[in-house]
């Protein structure tokens, strides 16, 4: 079930959050349908995606794991009040390397982002589905994907 994987992500990424002043919360419909997908995989896209948002929002923000049924597919999206990132930045973010504009106008990697976000794309893929990602600089970045509903 998509909401178990979900709590149990909560649950350990609940003290990680709170050890950097981050508040963590979860909305889930009770009642969810099961979901066709590898229960190992999707965890791996869960907890990749929760890194990078623990590691891109400051002490006193927030970050959410929602569920919510839409058709027949349930849409999982993970979204935070972090760093953000920029409209120019969003179309590269599932690169497996990243580089970003200092303010002198010259480039550098971004560590430890490209490598976590290509391989949620991958896996996505893998289950026939694509990551959509929104977001504003300095107000946060929203990530989800959907699964189609077993049966």
């Amino acid at each position: 079930f998509i909401q178990e994987l979900v709590q149990d992500a909560y649950y350990k990424y609940d003290v990680l959050a709170k050890g950097k002043g981050i508040q963590l919360k979860t909305q889930i419909t009770n009642g969810m349908p099961m979901v066709l997908g590898d229960i190992a995989l999707i965890e791996r896209v869960l907890q990749n995606l929760l890194d990078n948002a623990i590691k891109f929002t400051p002490e006193g923000g927030s970050i959410s794991i929602d569920l919510c049924k839409k058709d027949n597919t349930i849409e999982v999206q993970v979204s935070d009040t972090g760093i953000g990132i920029s409209n120019e930045q969003i179309p590269h973010v599932f690169e497996r390397y990243q580089t970003h504009n200092r303010t002198n106008g010259e480039k550098e990697t971004i560590g430890g982002i490209g490598l976590g976000l290509a391989i949620v794309k991958k896996i996505l893929e893998l289950h026939d589905t694509v990551p959509v990602v929104s977001s504003k600089l300095q107000e946060g970045a929203k990530f989800s994907f959907q699964l189609p509903v077993y049966g």
